[in-house]
């Protein structure tokens, strides 16, 4: 059985991600496996790191599952078979893991489009996982001028006249 792995945040870059990864799923007639990856905000003030409120966490966690939630379920409304888990620890090595532990074929992610400065001053996921994952990844950038995707099999055929 193939596997796509999808990694989201449900953040705007993840928009297009979405609809691609769906797309290709039913494309492939693979299952599409959604992961979200939340981590336990903390910070540092001065030499203690200082951790965020039980009810903040609790924020991120549900923020995650919902996620997921909502991803597979666009999936399964399109005809694809998704699965879907959160995960918590650093975003990078949970979907690495994840893609591993389940024998991905291909990891599909969104990436925000910053320039240099952003990303050396935030990182950037989808450049780390692009260099550390086990199986081939595809970037989907965000593209606001781009015309929205519709996924396969929703909404009457376009011609070249919409």
């Amino acid at each position: 059985m193939h596997t796509i792995l999808f990694a989201t945040d449900a953040s705007p870059s993840a928009k297009n991600a979405t609809t691609t990864a769906i797309n290709l799923a039913k494309a492939t007639g693979w299952t599409l496996h959604v992961v979200s990856v939340w981590q336990v905000p903390v910070c540092e003030y001065g030499y203690l790191p200082l951790q965020y409120s039980p009810e903040l966490v609790g924020i991120a966690s549900q923020h995650a599952r919902t996620t997921v939630e909502e991803a597979a379920e666009a999936a399964r409304e399109a005809g694809v078979a998704a699965t879907s888990e959160v995960r918590q620890g650093d975003a990078i090595e949970e979907i690495c893991a994840a893609a591993a532990e389940t024998s991905a074929d291909l990891i599909v992610l969104g990436a925000h489009g910053w320039g240099a400065l952003k990303r050396i001053v935030f990182g950037s996921v989808s450049t780390a996982v692009l260099h550390s994952a086990p199986c081939p990844v595809l970037v989907v950038r965000e593209n606001d001028e781009q015309e929205e995707l519709e996924p396969v099999g929703a909404g009457a055929a376009r011609t070249d006249d919409d």
